[in-house]
């Protein structure tokens, strides 16, 4: 691979190992709230199920999910982002761009850590919300508020990205 984050998973690995943190607030979570009602799909994360993503614009949600264990259901939310709110951006093509990243190693390096280090564990959750007089980033805010994912750096508001930086 050539791809500037072509050894990130091991890098990282090297000075991290395997502990991650995950936002467990149950009463932020009861707190979002959408005038839309968002019906939620879920598919594999791989080249494929391309197809199967919708050439809508919506919202979306990367999960990480044991598959197939004989355990309970469960899972994490990584990652939230829209596509769609500018220009003829639509799921189908920003699911395309994760495979791309992906293979190629590049993008943003939480991300491609993400996609790299969980290829096989990854779902692509996403809800399309085709009306163009609904407010994508809004919906997108308030849900990376709510959740507080651990790839989303940005996006964030001010007082909970103050909150989250000062942690340690």
């Amino acid at each position: 691979m050539t791809g500037r984050h072509h050894d990130l998973v091991d890098f990282t690995k090297k000075y991290k190992g395997d502990l991650y943190e995950f936002y467990l607030d149950f009463a932020n979570w009861r707190k979002f709230k959408s005038r839309y009602k968002l019906e939620w799909k879920k598919l594999k994360f791989g080249e494929n199920f391309r197809n199967d993503v919708p050439t809508v614009r919506g919202l979306y949600i990367f999960t990480l999910e044991a598959d197939g264990l004989k355990l309970p259901g469960h899972g994490y939310i990584l990652y939230v982002g829209i596509t769609g709110d500018t220009g003829n951006a639509n799921l189908r093509k920003r699911y395309g761009q994760y495979l791309l990243d992906l293979k190629n190693a590049n993008g943003r390096p939480a991300v491609c850590y993400m996609l790299k280090n969980w290829s096989n564990e990854l779902f692509f959750n996403f809800a399309e919300l085709p009306n163009i007089a609904i407010d994508l980033a809004k919906i997108e805010r308030d849900l990376i508020n709510a959740l507080i994912p651990p790839i989303n750096k940005r996006d964030l508001e001010a007082n909970v990205s103050a909150g989250k930086a000062a942690a340690f």
